[in-house]
């Protein structure tokens, strides 16, 4: 356990929730005091409604309950950014000190807020949106008619003798994708937000370096299953159907592979494996500890009113999309599997006459591109191959009453191979590459990227770059990937060109070596939108809502998931398209999504070590030579 600055009423969380934005923690230990302020502990409120549940100090307990600090989490996913600036809880034999009770004297909460919540404005150019903006939190609570669901809730009390079924949506965010973390990001890059100079001064304070880390989570926007488990229905209360019978809803997220809201991430094995405390298997063991606690919270509140049924929908990205179809699996192990062994150790509570064969369904399974990518021993490492040591991916005709999976057509990484779920479900394969479909990019980004491997040349010294044979043939890919067509001409500071570089000898590291390398690559600069996920968060929004998936409706006019005026025609080919399973779009169309809305994920770009190293372990992002590897959905051998 490290040191961190204690936790008070008052002090600031950062909520990813649409329309939350920076809240303070609202209430805290009645009797123990830091700096005059109360104590925070599990289950204090916050501003945005949640509850501190998370990365809470175990082992020091106020009032029975473990106490909070900087980085504590909240059941929104909030993050708590502040705390005090004396009372540190960590590695000392010392307890932290604490007043005596006192008058209670809080600053109003709007200043304590680091800043106020930013606004965008929607125009047919793409316009950057804020992730904490859309609805207030009594919509969110769901009472907005959900979208997909029949008008079967009555806002009354039942009665003790009607049957329950628990509705859970379990959203497992994709590599580097932590929406929390996303919070924290955007708060960071004060330049991009338009704080004063002395706002940003006083937030990058607050911020580590590895929260302004550009290749982080905290650089990303948040993804498509962030904004589908902010659209599920919560109301955990059960309400009467129509039909007869009761029915409650409670979403749950889980955060990306290598990821942890509030601290570093996970390069290795976390990123780079999608194994470890962070990785596939760890997320799943996540995902089962928050379905047995909403279970048990379900028992807590209502103990007259038994679960009868529990309905399961299930959404992942990248390799979210492997941890849900490994989750799925282990639900359908039913009393044999991760939940009947809580329930034996008396860790889950459920009727003693629940029907483990009958009780438990999933409904729904949505996807977007599924790529295990596990790297292990028994493979030496190796993302790009079928082996994903421990993982059960395959999803049998009767996992779900329906599986969707929508896959990136232009996706070409060659560590990014797919794991389909065809023929027995729905694969749609649409445009755009990997997080184009499941989201994460920001709204509008500049890309920089090499198009091809870099040519060398061994050379003089005193050899001019441009005179090599190096440069000549950069030159000629220059000219073939302009036959792409990869420029928007409104785009002023876009350019292809070759790129020229000189590498001397590592041992002189000068010019008075007698030779160096002279390398060269195709180079493409562009402003490119982070907008066509927000098609496809339609797309799979309707496809679930057409399955009974209690999602409430998506408000078009939110800034933060609206549609540019020039994809909403292609947005309407593009549902029509997946509903079919097929489709196609105008040349016009397509060439407006390949130059301002498909990234160039598959690059030349070294991850690693100076440009134009020959290691192509460094090349992170390399395309496959033909395609990316596409595994079929096989039944695994045995059980892991």
């Amino acid at each position: 356990m490290s040191g961190k600055p204690a936790a008070r009423a008052g002090d600031p969380t950062a909520c990813p929730k649409t329309g939350h934005g920076n809240n303070p923690i609202t209430s805290g230990s009645p009797d123990v005091l830091f700096d005059g302020l109360p104590a925070a502990r599990q289950g204090d409120p916050t501003g945005c409604g949640s509850a501190l549940t998370g990365n809470l100090i175990a082992n020091v307990l106020i009032n029975g309950k473990p106490v909070a600090t900087l980085d504590s989490l909240g059941d929104h996913g909030n993050v708590i950014i502040g705390g005090s600036g004396s009372i540190i809880i960590g590695n000392t034999p010392v307890p932290a000190p604490f007043s005596p009770p006192a008058v209670l004297n809080l600053q109003p909460a709007a200043e304590r807020q680091a800043f106020a919540a930013p606004t965008s404005r929607h125009s047919p150019d793409p316009q950057q949106p804020v992730p904490n903006q859309v609805r207030t939190l009594d919509e969110k609570a769901g009472h907005d008619a959900p979208h997909g669901l029949e008008e079967e809730e009555e806002e009354e009390e039942l009665d003790s003798r009607q049957a329950v079924t628990l509705r859970i949506g379990v959203f497992f965010d994709g590599t580097g994708n932590n929406a929390g973390n996303s919070a924290i990001g955007a708060q960071c890059r004060a330049s991009d937000i338009g704080l004063s100079e002395v706002e940003a001064q006083a937030t990058l304070q607050r911020c580590n370096v590895h929260q302004l880390d550009s290749d982080s989570s905290y650089a990303n926007d948040v993804s498509n299953i962030w904004r589908l488990y902010d659209l599920y229905r919560d109301d955990p209360k059960p309400r009467k159907k129509e039909e007869g019978g009761s029915i409650g809803y409670v979403p749950i997220y889980v955060t990306g592979i290598g990821t942890e809201s509030g601290k570093r991430d996970s390069l290795f094995p976390g990123k780079a494996l999608g194994r470890g405390t962070t990785g596939v298997l760890s997320k799943v063991d996540e995902a089962i500890r928050f379905l047995a606690e909403a279970i048990n919270n379900h028992d807590d509140a209502h103990s007259d009113e038994p679960l009868a049924n529990l309905e399961l929908d299930i959404f992942g990205f990248s390799r979210g999309a492997a941890a849900a179809r490994h989750f799925a699996n282990q639900i359908l192990q039913r009393e044999q599997g991760p939940l009947g062994k809580l329930q034996r150790s008396g860790r889950l509570r459920l009727p003693s006459d629940f029907n483990w064969q009958q009780d438990v369904r999933i409904n729904f399974i949505g996807l977007f591109d599924t790529v295990a990518a596990i790297g292990g021993w028994d493979d030496w490492g190796n993302p790009k191959d079928a082996v994903n040591g421990g993982l059960n991916l395959h999803l049998s005709a009767a996992a779900a009453r329906q599986i969707v999976h929508l896959v990136a057509r232009d996706e070409h990484r060659r560590n990014f191979a797919l794991n389909k779920v065809l023929p027995v479900h729905r694969e749609i394969v649409l445009p755009g590459a990997h997080s184009d479909l499941g989201g994460g990019y920001q709204p509008e980004a500049v890309e920089r990227v090499y198009l091809s491997r870099p040519i060398s040349n061994w050379v003089r010294w005193d050899t001019e770059p441009r005179h090599t044979s190096a440069f000549q043939q950069a030159q000629q890919e220059t000219e073939l990937a302009r036959n792409a067509d990869l420029l928007d001409p409104t785009d002023r500071t876009a350019r292809l060109e070759t790129d020229v570089w000189e590498q001397f000898s590592p041992a002189s590291g000068g010019r008075n070596d007698q030779m160096k390398y002279v390398l060269a690559a195709p180079y493409l600069k562009r402003r490119v939108y982070g907008h066509l996920s927000r098609v496809y968060l339609r797309v799979m929004h309707e496809l679930a809502a057409q399955q009974g998936v209690p999602f409430n409706r998506i408000q078009e006019k939110d800034p933060a998931i609206a549609l540019p005026d020039e994809l909403v025609p292609i947005t309407d080919k593009l549902l029509a398209w997946a509903k079919s399973g097929s489709g196609s779009l105008e040349v016009e169309e397509e060439r407006l999504l390949r130059q301002r809305y498909i990234h160039l994920s598959s690059n030349w770009n070294a991850g690693a070590g100076s440009g134009g190293s020959r290691f192509d372990v460094v090349f992170i992002n390399a395309p496959a030579e033909r395609e990316r590897a596409r595994y079929a959905d096989t039944p695994q051998d045995k059980k892991p």
